[in-house]
């Protein structure tokens, strides 16, 4: 989704799942049904990727909440959103290092 797209007349930014006490969050996903980030079934799990680079907005239309962060690629910037489903959050402890 561009900038262009974005609807952010209607969009207020509500908050962060960003940790500030992280320089570098992880990259790895959590995923224990076989999902990828992509998948409309995948679980929202805030401490890791890509939920943890995410920003939270509400918007003042439909009053849902998105969650949107930048997909940095090696050739690409990538801007994405996705609905929050409230069955779909879950709160997981960080990742092992």
């Amino acid at each position: 989704m561009t900038d262009s797209e974005w609807p952010s007349a209607q969009m207020q930014l509500v908050g962060t799942l960003r940790d500030p006490e992280l320089h570098e969050p992880t990259f790895e996903e959590h995923h224990p049904k076989g999902t990828r980030y992509d998948s409309p079934e995948a679980p929202i799990a805030v401490k890791y990727f890509p939920y943890n680079r995410c920003d939270v907005f509400a918007c003042n239309r439909c009053q849902n909440h998105l969650l949107r962060y930048t997909e940095f690629g090696g050739y690409y910037v990538d801007h994405r959103a996705r609905l929050v489903a409230k069955r779909l959050v879950c709160d997981q402890t960080y990742p092992v290092r």
